[in-house]
């Protein structure tokens, strides 16, 4: 069982207040019931937890994320903080080399849905998330040396271990979403093609922001990567 000491105690404070600020300034509109709002925290996870690692970065974002629920408005109707700490371990295991146990986790995730009666109706839903697994399952041999390899490995790397964990905030969002709005089949369908974009759009801008920030942070007298 991993301890927390004093600094990385700290560490997690920092990365959940970044998540919290970061969480004011909106991206763009996420179409559905939740009306929930992308914004610069879910990038902010995302450096919180490939610099933190799963554990410590799953911290900070279970902390900033629920925090930041209350910080701008949205409170608790809809448990945002849930998908988005469930993604963030997605994203941090994957980076992390514990890719079995990432893809086990959206494995996972797409069971569940499979098990509600709208799930079995709107059978298409995570499509895009099926093929993102199977791109995981597909480079695991790889993905390790694509994380040391050259800048285009890196970022393409990075990219697909960020979308994988959009894409399981998203799906265990849609999880949630079910009893508590009471959602149709024709609700899930009718966003179809419209949240692959949105969350490949997220994915490649994590990734484009992430790379530089973990080149700055390797230069820094801190022992803050790969922890």
């Amino acid at each position: 069982m991993m301890r927390l000491h004093g600094n990385d105690v700290a560490l997690v404070g920092v990365f959940a207040a970044l998540i919290i600020v970061m969480g004011f300034f909106k991206l763009t509109p996420l179409i559905g019931a939740t009306s929930y709002q992308f914004s610069l925290g879910s990038v902010a996870i995302h450096v919180a937890v490939i610099l933190l690692g799963p554990v410590m970065g799953g911290l900070a974002t279970l902390i900033g994320s629920s925090a930041g629920q209350v910080a701008t408005g949205q409170g608790f109707a809809f448990p945002m903080f849930i998908p988005a700490t469930i993604g963030a371990l997605v994203t941090g295991l994957l980076v992390h080399k514990r890719i079995r146990e990432g893809a086990a986790l959206l494995a996972a995730t797409i069971a569940a849905w499979y098990l509600l009666p709208v799930g079995r109706e709107a059978w298409m839903y995570p499509y895009l998330h099926f093929v993102a697994l199977g791109d995981i399952v597909a480079t695991s041999s790889r993905l390790p040396a694509w994380m040391e390899g050259s800048p285009h490995q890196k970022w393409s790397a990075i990219a697909l271990c960020c979308t994988a964990g959009l894409l399981c905030d998203h799906l265990v969002g849609s999880i949630i979403a079910y009893p508590i709005f009471g959602l149709t089949a024709s609700m899930y369908e009718a966003v179809l093609f419209i949240y692959p974009v949105e969350r490949i759009m997220l994915g490649i801008a994590s990734a484009t922001i992430v790379i530089p920030v973990m080149r700055t942070v390797s230069r820094l007298p801190l022992s803050i990567i790969g922890r």
